[in-house]
């Protein structure tokens, strides 16, 4: 639970938010009862949405909200789409190989796997403190940068700054070693 919603307190916009759930719920698990699966899914596609919503900011300021939500409903359904494409070659793939398609997995690659993590251990501690946190969250903990900039209180182009300081140290001690 948020600090905010243990306090009663409410972000600007959040009126907004509740209007445009109780506005647009309905017709979205219309729309996507007809394109998903199952009811659950498209219970959890209406949801999705509106997580989004909330991360985008302010909803008060929204334009065509119609437009807005439905193009975004449909772009919930293109990635939904891809993954499961995605996820159903890898399995034909896996299903088709003899086993022999992947490496094997040798002491030699154990070791080389060993030292390769003990030098990035290496790298991230050399690492600005403010920079490996970043790096850390965005990479480890899986936050998208406007996450990490809320969390940290810092600019999402000062995040982006950070990471590509990190990749760049990292890229450049991987290919030195």
């Amino acid at each position: 639970m948020t600090q905010n919603a243990r306090d009663g307190a409410r972000r600007p916009g959040d009126d907004a938010l509740v209007g445009l759930n109780a506005r647009f719920a309905r017709p979205l698990r219309s729309f996507f009862r007809k394109r998903a699966y199952n009811e659950q899914e498209a219970e959890d596609l209406v949801q999705e949405v509106f997580v989004r919503l909330a991360a985008r900011g302010p909803a008060a300021q929204m334009e065509h909200a119609e437009a807005y939500i439905f193009q975004m409903a449909a772009n919930l359904l293109r990635d939904r789409a891809r993954r499961h494409a995605t996820r159903s070659a890898g399995d034909r793939d896996l299903e088709a190989g003899d086993g022999k398609s992947f490496e094997e997995i040798s002491p030699e690659r154990v070791l080389l796997g060993k030292q390769r993590l003990a030098l990035l251990e290496r790298v991230l501690g050399e690492l600005p403190e403010r920079t490996r946190v970043v790096f850390l969250l965005h990479r480890f903990e899986e936050l998208k940068y406007a996450e990490i900039a809320r969390r940290l209180e810092i600019s999402v182009s000062s995040v982006e700054k950070h990471m590509m300081e990190a990749m760049r140290r990292i890229k450049a001690r991987f290919e030195r070693d």
